[in-house]
């Protein structure tokens, strides 16, 4: 047995090295750079030799053994300039990380309904201070990578980050027109459903109409079972819009019956306001609106982040 583990250790090994040896060598190092009197930069969108590749580079990647440096005197950065790239490329991060973090966290945490009633400020405060920072560190991070690489859009990294660039424009219109548009829309039509407190005048309640009377805060409790609306609000079992930590105000309890420690009798006790008509909720147009807008920004950052996964770093 110990025999056969140091022959396939060295067996592993040499089908490694022969993978190795048979990739076609493309690779060039700092020594490289200093030889040729060029900066990383020529090659590589990035000055500090990062990122994907410029029009030469990717000549150098095609056919490295022909490949020959630019003529002329190697580019000098300022530091000052590297130190001012720096803090833009860092406030492009940090708003980015905002900004993502915000849609991810509204739809994957919150879910898109939380807004319904209205776009939330906080919200809407961090999308709109992230994305102009985002919109103008990312035009002078463009800027920069022109002035490096002047045939930065014939390259796969330049092609990519076009795809980058409309996406976000699409996004930042999406955002405009739900802020400008979609949002009072949303917080007129809850202001139409009302606060829940009244029901003078009704005596049919839809499941979305029922919804309204959760109990919660001024609004009244109302519960269905066996078509039937009762109003609860009065009852100390009933406080705050719940019955047992588990039973909620506003919907219909009648598949809970038949576990209940009590029979259907018990609802006498309380007055009866209309009856409960099974029909389906019909969803207003600005909520589609809204939801479609939502889930495009969804799709709009995992399509980002694809990019970013893309470029070559």
């Amino acid at each position: 047995m110990s025999n056969k583990r140091p022959s396939a250790f060295f067996a592993a090994v040499l089908a490694i090295t022969a993978l190795l040896a048979d990739v076609s060598p493309c690779l060039a190092t700092t020594d490289y750079a200093i030889e040729t009197g060029q900066e990383c930069s020529v090659c590589h969108i990035s000055s500090s030799g990062g990122g994907g590749l410029t029009q030469a580079g990717e000549f150098y990647s095609e056919d490295p053994e022909n490949w020959t440096a630019p003529a002329g005197p190697a580019k000098k950065t300022p530091v000052y300039l590297r130190v001012g790239h720096l803090i833009i490329l860092y406030a492009h991060f940090f708003f980015g990380i905002i900004w993502v973090g915000t849609i991810l966290y509204v739809h994957l945490v919150l879910k898109p309904k939380y807004a319904l009633g209205g776009l939330p400020r906080s919200e809407l405060r961090l999308a709109w201070l992230s994305m102009p920072m985002l919109g103008v560190t990312g035009v002078l991070l463009t800027v920069w990578r022109l002035q490096l690489a002047p045939g930065l859009f014939a390259t796969m990294f330049g092609k990519l980050l076009m795809a980058k660039i409309v996406i976000f424009l699409l996004m930042m219109s999406s955002a405009t027109f739900v802020t400008l548009y979609v949002g009072p829309r949303l917080k007129a039509l809850a202001a139409h459903h009302g606060s829940g407190s009244d029901i003078s005048g009704k005596n049919r309640f839809t499941p979305e109409e029922l919804e309204d009377y959760d109990g919660i805060g001024e609004s009244r409790a109302l519960i269905a079972a066996m078509d039937r609306v009762y109003d609860v609000s009065s009852s100390p079992m009933w406080k705050d819009g719940k019955h047992a930590g588990r039973h909620k105000a506003g919907q219909d309890l009648t598949g809970y019956l038949d576990g209940a420690p009590h029979g259907p009798e018990v609802l006498d006790r309380y007055e009866k306001v209309g009856q409960f008509v099974k029909v389906p909720a019909k969803v207003p147009a600005v909520v589609r609106i809204f939801t479609v807008n939502a889930y495009f920004n969804l799709i709009g950052c995992f399509l980002i982040v694809l990019i970013l996964a893309l470029w070559r770093w």
